[in-house]
């Protein structure tokens, strides 16, 4: 079993990627008229921290996944990993967007940058909260045995 305080940086990684899609719904609901410093430090907040959770999940849920004798937790942990190309993906388009609009010059609309940020956040949320459930599939045991 991990250290617990493996499993507290991913999940404080977690808090910190609801709190960014907080900060994205918010920018969302002000579009056309986005605060642009609150675009541009969410937008450059937002891949390194993507980045730094995917590292997190790898280091500490998959090889919790991987231990167990539960085929459909390993199919879990290979799905997650393919969604990790696409959220990187789609934070890399975020952060794109809202560099573009704070500098005048946007390649998409403002309803469709929010549909973007909307579509990320949610997306986000939903991400977050299935690996937190994931999380609690493993409770901390002082004999190490894991969910079979």
């Amino acid at each position: 079993m991990l250290p617990s305080f493996r499993i507290e940086a991913l999940e404080l990684s977690y808090q910190g990627l609801l709190d960014l899609c907080d900060l994205l719904e918010v920018i969302a609901d002000g579009l056309p008229h986005a605060d642009g410093r609150l675009c541009i430090g969410t937008a450059d907040a937002l891949e390194p921290l993507v980045a730094a959770t995917h590292v997190l999940e790898e280091e500490v849920l998959f090889p919790m996944l991987a231990a167990s004798n539960r085929s459909e937790l390993k199919h879990t942990m290979a799905r997650l990993r393919r969604e990790h190309l696409s959220d990187s993906y789609t934070a890399e388009e975020v952060s794109e967007a809202l560099h573009s609009l704070v500098a005048g010059r946007p390649a998409l609309s403002p309803d469709a940058i929010g549909y973007l940020l909307r579509s990320f956040f949610e997306g986000m949320r939903r991400h977050v909260r299935g690996e937190l459930e994931l999380i609690r599939l493993f409770p901390p045991e002082s004999d190490g045995r894991t969910v079979q």
